[in-house]
């Protein structure tokens, strides 16, 4: 027997179970999927998009190779090939829309064999295109969202011009209500295909008793009480602004039963309103994790947002600043509350060298003044690159000088130390 004939029958005779394993480790993304997108909760939106997104969309063109080998690996990769379903593209929801009503109704399957869909635990919407027949794409979604009971994870991320703000039918909202018991994740990470409070409210969150994270626009308020079943089983909260309702017809939160909320990742404007403030008030005490995003420059909104944290968040221990500029941030009235992590980003790509070196003078202020600190984090890759390579003697500079002796570290994205990154560079 030949050696090419060896590999052939060592390669047919691996039992089912065997070839499964292979198939998940050539295509599994950690991080995507329950339990472990829990680690990366600080992160749900933008930031997490840009960071798994291009790992997804790889592994996707994997699974697609596996599936046509043969009808054997088809039978036993199918199950990976949809277990994370990715729209990139208009034309794909007619033909996954038809393909899933196909195999949900028995045509194509085996006797016993679960139907496609059953396989689906994450759904990202990332239309990028423009819309040929906006009505009929969108009850193509809604069916496709009915095809998949199991699940857990769904994220609208849509950055075509033709869904912008164009607010997301009932019949998306009706169909999230269908798989709802199922949800772990919702994820609206930006203005396509908004939905509105009251539609999120009645149809979606209500019937959503594991909902884990959150993120939406706009939640209602009233009377300094978000509705009950909106935090019920929330931990991570990602929102933009409340909506005052003195007439909200649903069950307010009264009080007595202690909500499951622990992280919030909130706009700094938010903070600005009355509504912001009693909120942080009414259920500060239950967080353990804060996260600021500022979408503009406002210095002086930072600082403010920064002591109503100070004022009604006695449970901290991490909290994270997302800025425009690293320079942004003025020193003059900043005040972190006494926490054992510190995570910071900058969303510009192209930073001069004093912003860098503002970030470490930063650093250096809260040195002296949150004793508490042990880890600080420099959460966006991006920023870390551009310390590694364009601004390298800013960072050594600065851990030589600023930060020596500290008592925290100061980690890239990935947990690495920092100074051991420029080390293995040979630039420290």
């Amino acid at each position: 027997m030949t050696a090419r004939e060896k590999r052939t029958v060592f390669l047919t005779s691996l039992p089912p179970e065997i070839w499964e394993c292979i198939f998940d480790f050539a295509t599994s993304v950690p991080g995507t999927l329950i339990p472990d997108i829990y680690e990366h909760s600080s992160l749900i939106g933008p930031p997490y998009n840009r960071r798994f997104h291009p790992a997804l969309r790889a592994a996707l063109i994997t699974k697609r190779y596996l599936v046509r080998v043969c009808k054997q690996w088809w039978h036993m990769a199918r199950r990976f090939l949809y277990q994370a379903i990715y729209i990139g593209r208009v034309r794909c929801l007619l033909f996954l829309c038809n393909t899933l009503r196909k195999y949900a109704v028995g045509d194509g399957t085996v006797p016993g064999v679960h139907f496609l869909g059953s396989w689906t635990q994450r759904l990202d919407v990332v239309i990028r295109d423009r819309s040929i027949d906006s009505s009929a794409e969108r009850e193509y979604l809604a069916d496709i969202i009915r095809s998949l009971p199991n699940l857990a994870i769904v994220s609208f991320a849509l950055t075509s011009v033709s869904y912008e703000n164009a607010p997301v039918p009932l019949s998306i909202c009706d169909a999230l209500r269908s798989i709802a018991p199922s949800l772990r994740v919702l994820d609206w990470s930006n203005n396509g295909l908004p939905p509105d409070f009251a539609p999120l409210e009645g149809l979606v969150l209500k019937e959503a008793p594991r909902l884990h994270i959150l993120n939406c626009r706009a939640l209602c308020w009233k009377n300094g009480f978000v509705p009950t079943h909106a935090l019920s089983s929330v931990h991570t909260l990602i929102v933009q602004s409340l909506f005052v309702t003195p007439n909200h017809p649903g069950p307010v939160d009264t009080g007595v039963t202690p909500p499951n909320l622990r992280e919030v990742i909130l706009d700094s404007e938010m903070l600005r309103g009355h509504s912001g403030g009693e909120f942080m008030r009414r259920y500060g005490i239950h967080l353990t994790t804060v996260q600021i995003r500022q979408a503009y420059y406002n210095e002086r909104l930072l600082n403010a947002s920064l002591g109503v944290i100070n004022g009604s968040c006695p449970n901290l221990r991490s909290i994270t600043l997302s800025v425009i500029k690293f320079s942004h941030i003025s020193l003059d009235g900043f005040s972190l509350p006494p926490v054992e992590y510190f995570g910071i980003s900058a969303e510009a790509h192209q930073q001069r060298r004093s912003d860098y070196w503002h970030l470490f003078m930063i650093l250096s202020f809260v040195r002296n003044t949150v004793p508490t600190l042990r880890v600080v984090q420099l959460i966006d890759p991006r920023n870390v690159d551009a310390l590694l390579t364009r601004h390298s003697k800013v960072a050594v500079r600065a851990l030589d000088q600023l930060l020596a002796g500290s008592t925290f570290r100061v980690e890239c994205h990935d947990g690495t130390l920092l100074s051991e990154k420029l080390k293995a560079m040979g630039k420290m």
